[in-house]
C-alpha cells in the first residue's frame, strides 16, 4: 500500500461506518382503512390527519377507521411484505427513481391480497409529499382503502 491510497481507504471507512444514507432513513407507511359515511362521523385518527381531506375528496366518505398499519424501511431492493391487517397482505418492492422530474419519488411494485386471493397487482410512483390511495373491496359497512405514504 502506498501513501496515496491511505486517504481513499480512510474516506471509504468513514462512509462505511455511517449509520445509513437518506434512503435507509426513509420509510413507507401503509394502512388499511375502512371508509364509510356516518350520520355523526367519529374524529379521524391523528395519523390520518395529513391525508384526511384527500381521502374525503377522492372517495366521498366522511369517516375513516384504521384496521391496521405497518411501516417498512426502504433501505434494500428486496421484496417486503407489509401485513396491515389479519386478512389483507401487501407486497411492496420499492426503489428510488432516477429521473430528475421524480424529485425523490419511489417506484413501487405492489400486490394486494385478501387472505391468499390476489386483488391488485400494479406499479406506481410514490412521492414524498404525495400519498398513494388504493380502492379495495366493498365491505358490509363501507369500503376498504389502502394508503401508502413516504415518511422521513
Amino acid at each position: 500500500m502506498n501513501l496515496r491510497q491511505i486517504p481513499l481507504i480512510f474516506i471509504a471507512l468513514l462512509a462505511w461506518g455511517q449509520p445509513g444514507s437518506a434512503l435507509a432513513e426513509t420509510k413507507i407507511w401503509s394502512a388499511v382503512i375502512l371508509a364509510s359515511n356516518a350520520p355523526e362521523p367519529k374524529e379521524s385518527p391523528e395519523v390520518l390527519k395529513p391525508v384526511f381531506q384527500g381521502l374525503k375528496r377522492f372517495f366521498g366518505y366522511n369517516q375513516f377507521e384504521i384496521l391496521g398499519s405497518s411501516t417498512m424501511s426502504v433501505d434494500a431492493k428486496v421484496e417486503e411484505w407489509l401485513v396491515p391487517t389479519e386478512h389483507f397482505w401487501l407486497s411492496v418492492r420499492a426503489r428510488k427513481t432516477t429521473s430528475k422530474e421524480a424529485r425523490g419519488a419511489y417506484l413501487l411494485n405492489l400486490e394486494l391480497f385478501h387472505d391468499k386471493r390476489p386483488l391488485v397487482a400494479t406499479e406506481a410512483r410514490l412521492g414524498p409529499e404525495s400519498p398513494l390511495f388504493i380502492r379495495g373491496p366493498v365491505h358490509a359497512t363501507g369500503q376498504v382503502l389502502v394508503v401508502l405514504q413516504v415518511q422521513r
